[in-house]
């Protein structure tokens, strides 16, 4: 019991030596990344292939994600992040009526392999400013060569890919 009443004014003395009203941060602006895709994925008769309950389900767990670095696709995968693989799926009763695909564009050039047979590759163009402040944003992307939205649409970064039967096991 003793210490502990040295140790609280100890502890106020920190407190109010560390925070100054004359001490002001430095301005070093703002810092946003903003790389993020949704990917609705049907079949050609308009079935959900994230959709679980569906046949030909895309299982998350087989679904991997590439990212071009220097010349090179490296497999993108950190266990300690909320998304270890830079996506995840999100189900109709979190924010939206259907299955969709929440993707990190990390780099031009985006593969993901469906399966051990299926793979699509995404391009995407960046726009980078690092003025007064910091900002990494997709402006226009690319699904196997078709260009599925730019910034100028001024809509989400949202798209449908239509993936054919006998590609999709």
């Amino acid at each position: 019991m003793k210490n502990s009443i040295y140790i609280f004014p100890m502890v106020l003395v920190l407190l109010f030596s560390a925070c100054s009203n004359e001490e002001q941060l430095p301005n070093i602006g703002g810092f946003t990344v903003d790389t993020v895709a949704i990917l609705k994925i049907l079949d050609e008769e308009g079935n959900d292939l994230l959709d679980p309950g569906h046949e030909r389900y895309l299982d998350p767990s087989k679904i991997k994600v590439f990212y071009e670095r220097d010349g090179r696709m490296i497999e993108f995968i950190e266990t300690h992040l909320d998304m270890p693989r830079n996506f995840r799926i999100g189900s109709p009763h979190e924010f939206r009526n259907e299955y969709v695909m929440f993707l990190v564009l990390d780099s031009e050039k985006t593969v993901v392999q469906w399966n051990e047979n299926d793979s699509d590759t995404i391009h995407a163009e960046f726009f980078k400013y690092s003025g007064s402040s910091f900002m990494i944003r997709v402006i226009k992307v690319l699904f196997n060569g078709e260009l599925k939205w730019d910034a100028e649409s001024k809509s989400a970064r949202e798209f449908t890919i239509i993936k054919h039967l006998n590609s999709v096991n």
